[in-house]
């Protein structure tokens, strides 16, 4: 779900996150590849404000998933090293 929502609305991964400046900075690059949609003479550039937007929030979303995982990883060698057996 989560990159289904990362692939059509990226803005709304960024609010769903709370993380606003990452709003921000999404929701204009997102609103400025809608406008190019919506006016013929912009359609060309629409896709690269898309692809900005996209990049962005999958960038994010990514970042979170190795903080985790290195969080995990992070708490087996401490625990493994208080308990050796």
């Amino acid at each position: 779900m989560t990159y289904l929502c990362i692939l059509f609305l990226p803005p709304v991964y960024f609010l769903a996150r709370k993380k606003w400046g990452g709003f921000c900075l999404n929701a204009v690059l997102y609103g400025i590849a809608c406008l190019c949609v919506i006016s013929i003479i912009g359609i060309m550039a629409a896709p690269i404000f898309w692809i900005l937007a996209v990049g962005h929030a999958s960038f994010t979303y990514r970042q979170e998933r190795l903080d985790r995982a290195t969080d995990r990883l992070a708490s087996k060698i401490a625990e493994k090293r208080n308990n050796p057996s």
